[in-house]
């Protein structure tokens, strides 16, 4: 992983005391000791002259001296500590707050930030305040280090602010800014994200920008600790469980980042002969690819023959396709996989197939299926059932309250997950060609394994008597898990090699995980990661960053586990690729690859083809209108790379862009259309000013319109591109009739008859919503024939 400065410029600070204090003793001077460490971090720490605690709390950094002393709006028990001791030749001007980590010279009235770029510190001075800050940012620890130890410059190591029993959220997000490819993502491919914005059609949301905000934060260098307060508000405006102080699920938090950010943020794809009248983006989507009848696109109907592995066409298996995602991002390439559910009925034979993406996996520690004895089963399977004391009262009544020291392995975990399991009793599966609910099977598998794999531990227990958290501990391997025991065997897919070669490289390697200490209704979350620049793992608890080795997240009892691919023959290539391309390549023509594909080649094991239209546009150039900041969007390799990844890894028809040519001048062709689309925004924008009113005459009626899509308008109106036909399902059901929930301003807002048919006839879509005021939930005066027989022509008015 790269790390990027920050483009904020620091004020710039020239503070002669500092040069005072560097000269003297060690930094960690008294600090270093056990008892003063303990109390910073249980917080017990307290002004020397009064007994005011953080965050008013500031240590002096003379090396004999370390005092504590507080500064309010009412007393500065600092100011009095400076008037008292500082001298000429005794500095006692700088100070720390143990809270904040900020440091302050009460002397130049100014803050001191060894962190940023463009101040005076000397490199002398830099080390000594980042020693003292780590050291701080550290909890107490057992065996301490020593100052060479302090990871003073390895970017990455900043803690996250507590806003109130947000530890679920701080933890989730520690493990989604040190996932690499995601953080390469916002720190170089940004110039990207203005555009994919717009094409997620959410303006009401604008979490991709705050969530780029905090991954550069995190990784910039600039503070030590961040505080998300924009980026819980926007998660909060989403999903109203986060909002108010109160204790929620990490896993909970995370699938809902990762489901916003990835309608927010798709990739664009400009395929030429592909691209709508109004300029419309066409998404890349990856779907699984499988026979569909002309009859019905959602069934397929197969035969599974019991002596033979052949598929035929026969009515005996019914598949039911996934839901296919609308859009392909960068979350659902790296988190994204995909389990097959196969049920089968065992009185007709007839089987079941269900395919659906997941972003984790949810393994249960103590599942008990009935299982067929006379089935082959996954590797350890036995072992996790007969593990001792699991069917004896008093380990289940353990299990219960917690207490159950018993021992059991990951793999165990999935195979039991993976295993057959008996649908009996109330668990009984109906078959339709039965009519009847009946005694089946059911069986999972992977067939599609994810870039980065979440695997959830569930520890809660949820009855309607009591609940209780599952203390057992599971042992994870740190490296080398393998997923082959677990996916489906798509050796024989012939319709489907790219599918069957995502199962290629089923090793991974554990690179974060999720801890929660306490009880269920309480708690509180860390996160444990491994940073991708010193290799090394630190434990992330709020604002506190401490170092940690194997051996203690090993002994964790996990909640969450992140485990990401690993491919050797991968990772030499990425070594060799690396070194021509940062190599001299002067001598050699150079190309231009998208830094959206090139961020797939180095952090994914699976890149795909080589494609050039994340940026070019419909006529084979780049717009750079849409685009002007294109030359931040693409990666410049030589001609060796360039054909070294077209032979192993194929295009997909996008034209190849040579440095040499200037690559990225602009299209003639799109110059021509922005004009005429400047023109069209100039009269739109007239047009609905004469029209727009904001009241309605007797006899008139509002016509609601969904306020995503009057924003995008706006968008376009101010130099963005056209918005699509109206879509006023965002407020309004399948048959028409409102959604619950739905906000005025927020959902839904009312237009005027003559604004709503000039935008018909510009954009079309619907369906049209009329109401006397507006009130989604008021009576509707008028039927249309659209809401009434699903039809799209011309509205049909008829008086009530």
């Amino acid at each position: 992983m790269r790390s990027k400065t920050s483009e904020r410029t620091p004020v710039q600070v020239d503070c002669p005391h500092i040069h005072k204090i560097i000269k003297k003793d060690s930094p960690l001077a008294k600090i270093e000791s056990s008892s003063f460490k303990k109390q910073i971090t249980n917080s017990s720490l307290h002004c020397d002259i009064c007994e005011t605690r953080a965050p008013k709390l500031w240590i002096c950094l003379h090396n004999r001296c370390r005092a504590v002393v507080c500064h309010t709006s009412s007393k500065s028990h600092m100011r009095n500590h400076f008037d008292k001791e500082n001298r000429d030749d005794s500095c006692h001007s700088i100070f720390v707050n143990p809270h904040t980590l900020k440091i302050l010279c009460h002397a130049c009235s100014s803050e001191l930030n060894p962190f940023g770029d463009n101040n005076f510190l000397t490199s002398e001075a830099r080390t000594y305040l980042k020693t003292v800050i780590r050291y701080l940012q550290m909890k107490r620890n057992k065996s301490q280090i020593s100052i060479d130890q302090i990871p003073i410059d390895v970017p990455g190591l900043v803690g996250l602010k507590n806003l109130g029993n947000t530890c679920y959220a701080n933890a989730a997000l520690q493990c989604l800014s040190n996932t690499p490819a995601l953080a390469d993502f916002f720190n170089y491919c940004d110039a990207y994200i203005p555009q994919i914005l717009y094409i997620s059609k959410h303006p009401n949301y604008k979490l991709g920008e705050y969530f780029g905000q905090f991954v550069k934060a995190m990784w910039n260098g600039t503070s030590p600790i961040f505080v998300p307060v924009q980026l819980m508000n926007e998660i909060r405006k989403y999903n109203e469980v986060f909002r108010g102080h109160g204790q929620q699920d990490s896993m909970e938090f995370l699938r809902c980042v990762l489901d916003i950010l990835h309608e927010e943020l798709p990739y664009p794809q400009f395929m030429p002969g592909k691209v709508s009248k109004n300029g419309e983006c066409i998404y890349m989507n990856q779907t699984i690819s499988t026979s569909t009848s002309s009859n019905n696109s959602h069934n397929v109907c197969e035969t599974i023959s019991s002596t033979s592995s052949t598929t035929t066409k026969t009515s005996t298996t019914d598949r039911i396709q996934r839901r296919q995602s609308t859009r392909n991002s960068i979350i659902s390439q790296i988190f994204q996989g995909t389990l097959e559910s196969r049920i089968k009925c065992l009185h007709c034979k007839k089987e079941y197939l269900k395919e659906e993406n997941f972003y984790d996996l949810q393994i249960q520690i103590d599942k008990k299926f009935k299982l067929k004895s006379s089935e082959k089963f996954p590797e350890n399977l036995s072992s996790s059932s007969s593990s001792s004391g699991s069917g004896s009262v008093m380990g289940s009544l353990a299990g219960w309250l917690g207490m159950n020291s018993r021992v059991v392995r990951l793999q165990d975990c999935l195979s039991s997950f993976c295993a057959i399991e008996n649908l009996t009793g109330e668990d009984k599966y109906r078959c339709d060609k039965c009519e009847s609910l009946n005694d089946c099977q059911k069986r999972l598998r992977i067939t599609r394994l994810p870039e980065t794999l979440c695997i959830q531990l569930k520890r809660f227990r949820y009855e309607s008597c009591f609940s209780s958290k599952i203390a057992t501990h599971v042992q994870f391997p740190m490296e080398d898990l393998d997923m082959r025991p677990y996916c489906k065997d798509l050796s024989n897919e012939k319709g489907n090699p790219e599918l069957a070669d995502t199962l290629n490289i089923t090793k991974y390697d554990l690179y974060g995980l999720i801890h929660h200490r306490g009880v269920l209704g309480g708690g509180h979350y860390i996160a444990y990661v491994k940073n991708p620049i010193d290799k090394n793992w630190y434990e992330y608890d709020d604002t506190f960053v401490t170092r940690k080795s194997e051996a203690d997240i090993s002994r964790l009892e996990a909640f969450v586990l992140f485990y990401h691919k690993k491919g050797s023959e991968k990772d030499r290539e990425r070594t060799e690729m690396s070194s021509k391309i940062n190599g001299d390549s002067t001598a050699e023509t150079c190309y231009f690859i998208s830094r959206l594909w090139f961020n797939r080649w180095q952090f994914m094991t699976a890149p795909g083809p080589i494609t050039n239209y994340d940026f070019i546009c419909p006529h084979g150039g780049v717009n750079t209108r849409r685009y002007p900041n294109i030359h931040n969007m693409v990666v410049k390799v030589p001609f060796s790379v360039y054909t070294t990844f077209v032979n192993k890894y194929g295009t997909d028809g996008s034209l190849p862009f040579h440095s040499a040519d200037n690559a990225i001048s602009g299209c003639t062709f799109c110059e021509q259309e922005e004009k005429i689309l400047e023109q069209r925004r100039r009269k739109e924008d007239e047009d609905i000013r004469k029209i727009d009113t904001n009241s309605i005459k007797r006899g008139e009626y509002w016509f609601l319109i969904s306020a995503p899509w009057l924003l995008s308008w706006h968008y376009f109106k101010s130099g963005g591109s056209p918005p699509g036909p109206i879509d006023n399902y965002h407020f309004l059901n399948e048959d028409g009739s409102p959604k619950v929930g739905m906000e005025r301003g927020i959902n839904y807002r009312g237009i005027n008859e003559r604004v709503w048919s000039y935008f018909e006839h510009v954009y079309g879509g619907g369906p049209v919503c009329v109401r006397n005021a507006i009130d989604l939930y008021a009576p509707n005066p008028l039927i249309s024939d659209y809401t009434k027989h699903g039809k799209s022509s011309k509205t049909k008015w008829i008086k009530k």
